[in-house]
């Protein structure tokens, strides 16, 4: 019995060894995808290292932008702001014309007489957008 206890062992062992192992064709097979994995795993780690730097330069340049587009929103409500003054001037002084010359041509005895002709002198004042203008400044700086 001990000699069919021993093959009885040795064959146990052969079946167990043989039911582990590999071949080699499985295991080159295996390595070469694992190699192909970690080729892959570089591309992608290099692909993402670029896109977090293009993200950064990115980010610096929305930065930029940012604060190029307050400075010319502040220039613009600057000079909107010009516009408004000078419009306002430009209507102080033609109030002051036409009162001029109301008092010119106007007779001492008739003050309310046309002309001589009967048509008023053709006006040569720009059209009045001097409300729309202080509307769009006062809007703009009354928005934070």
């Amino acid at each position: 019995m001990t000699g069919n206890a021993v093959r009885f062992f040795f064959l146990l062992c052969i079946v167990l060894g043989l039911s582990g192992c590999v071949s080699k064709e499985n295991y080159n097979r295996e390595v070469n995808r694992a190699n192909n994995f970690q080729r892959l795993l570089a591309e992608e780690e290099k692909r993402n290292a670029d896109l977090v730097g293009e993200i950064a330069r990115l980010k610096i340049q929305v930065a930029e932008l940012e604060a190029k587009s307050k400075t010319l929103t502040a220039q613009l409500n600057d000079a909107k702001a010009q516009v408004v003054r000078s419009l306002e001037e430009v209507g102080r002084l033609q109030d002051e014309i036409k009162q001029a010359r109301a008092m010119a041509t106007a007779p001492a005895a008739h003050p309310a007489v046309p002309n001589a002709r009967g048509i008023s002198p053709a006006s040569t004042e720009p059209p009045d957008r001097l409300d729309e203008l202080k509307d769009d400044a006062v809007g703009k700086k009354k928005k934070p």
